[in-house]
């Protein structure tokens, strides 16, 4: 396996076609830019293994969204408590919290591909149980299944932004990751809307059996990935806490790293707003499942658009790219403290587009950042770390969500929430006060791809 930054010799593969020969480094090229649309296109013919990775990402994403809608809708049948779609999106997120550290760990030391596709095939088994939990009535049995998938994702989600690099030529990293972002997000709009009309038309147990076969696919096309997923691998400490000490050694003394790892969780601390979604669709504006389809179509439409909003506005200026992570945080507060004023739902959706453009450039942008400044041999890791705190602050935001809609109702739950999120944003803002406004550009990259900070603290 290479130990050289690039992606190396790649076997032939008729589907391939050669190379564009890089252009220069940074954060964008200072070449004028073309159409963003037109970049990605030209990015998907000629680099066959992004062309892969993107197509299971693409279809792993649909399916999962096409079964959230109808999980969200299950558990709110099964019990009637307003607060049993919150926790759902908490048994989404808190398991890749516990295991993040493990992930992280075994992705800078095994070989990533195998650990992705390990995680997509052995995805299937919960995906299916969920078919189970719907025909018994179960929703204690759709919860373990939902923390089930969550937990193998562990071992896919954070590792498929630590391989990107290597899968793309440096000039190429910021439309692929913006890219990835906007998969997130366009399939969120178009599963979220799909899995509620199909749910609604065709019961929730045939959102469960595509989600099952999207991960058969998704492990197909990574079988075919020819570039290395790993440029080299790390020798293994005595234990898992020696990984994360060793990450945390790294990240210490670079502040901007340390920005970027630490601001998922300003909207991540908001986000239990989402799991009461299906609540408002359902409950207040008596849509149904295709209500909670629209609600969250549009949040993937925010986060559709919003990492594309985002490269436009923060360039090739790594300032602009710090303070706009945290002015995203700000916006998608303040549109979340206007929704329990909105009595339609089509208006609500306006809102959330708005609010999930600000959460969508926030996140990708500061995996943008990670990845500019911290080099292969720590990079599993340190995404790991980085979704791992991310994934934390949602679940706790979310079941914290679902306990004050019980207790105190569901426009407390979400100012409360909103108000945590700005309050987050604001502080973050002030603390990268001197990253966004030093003389020269805090985010630097040296030719081998090692992180270097300018502004250290």
């Amino acid at each position: 396996m290479t130990t050289e930054r690039g992606p190396g010799p790649i076997p032939e593969d008729p589907d391939d076609t050669p190379a564009v020969e890089p252009s220069g480094s940074g954060i964008v090229s200072g070449a004028a830019r073309r159409n963003q649309f037109l970049e990605l296109v030209d990015l998907i013919r000629r680099n066959a293994d992004f062309r892969r990775l993107f197509l299971g990402s693409i279809v792993s994403f649909l399916g999962d969204w096409f079964a959230l809608v109808a999980v969200a809708g299950l558990v709110k049948e099964l019990t009637g408590r307003e607060g049993a779609t919150a926790w759902v999106f908490a048994a989404e997120v808190l398991p890749i919290f516990f295991l993040s550290p493990v992930a992280g760990v075994l992705a800078d030391r095994m070989d990533r591909k195998r650990l992705m596709i390990a995680s997509a095939v052995l995805r299937v088994v919960p995906a299916l149980g969920l078919v189970a939990a719907s025909q018994l009535g179960q929703a204690w049995l759709a919860y373990v299944c939902v923390a089930s998938i969550s937990a193998l994702a562990a071992f896919y989600e954070p590792i498929a932004s630590a391989v990107l690099p290597n899968v793309v030529e440096e000039e190429d990293l910021s439309l692929a990751m913006t890219a990835f972002g906007s998969v997130w997000g366009t399939m969120l709009f178009v599963g979220a809307a799909l899995g509620g009309a199909a749910a609604a038309a065709f019961g929730r147990e045939a959102s469960f059996l595509i989600n099952a076969a999207t991960f058969v696919v998704t492990a197909a096309l990574l079988l075919r990935i020819r570039r290395p997923f790993n440029l080299g691998t790390v020798a293994a400490p005595a234990s898992v806490l020696s990984h994360v000490t060793e990450v945390w050694d790294f990240v210490r003394p670079r502040k901007v790293t340390r920005a970027f790892m630490v601001t998922k969780s300003g909207v991540g601390v908001g986000n239990g707003i989402v799991g009461l979604l299906p609540v408002l669709a359902i409950d207040r504006y008596g849509a149904g499942d295709a209500g909670v389809g629209i609600l969250l179509a549009g949040r993937g439409l925010g986060a559709l658009v919003g990492p594309y909003i985002g490269r436009r506005l923060y360039g090739d200026d790594g300032r602009r790219l710090v303070f706009w992570c945290g002015a995203s945080i700000v916006a998608y507060a303040v549109a979340y403290l206007f929704l329990p004023l909105v009595t339609g739902l089509w208006v609500a959706a306006a809102l959330i587009v708005f609010a999930h453009a600000g959460g969508g450039n926030q996140w990708i942008s500061s995996t943008y950042g990670l990845q500019l400044t911290t080099p292969d041999a720590v990079r599993g890791r340190v995404m790991s770390l980085d979704f791992g705190l991310a994934t934390l602050a949602m679940g706790l935001s979310a079941i914290l969500a679902g306990v004050i809609a019980e207790v105190a109702g569901l426009d407390v739950a979400i100012w409360t929430l909103a108000v945590f999120a700005f309050l987050y944003g604001s502080g973050w803002l002030t603390w990268t006060r001197d990253l966004w406004r030093a003389e020269v550009d805090p985010v630097v990259r040296t030719p081998r791809g090692d992180a270097a900070a300018s502004v250290e603290s």
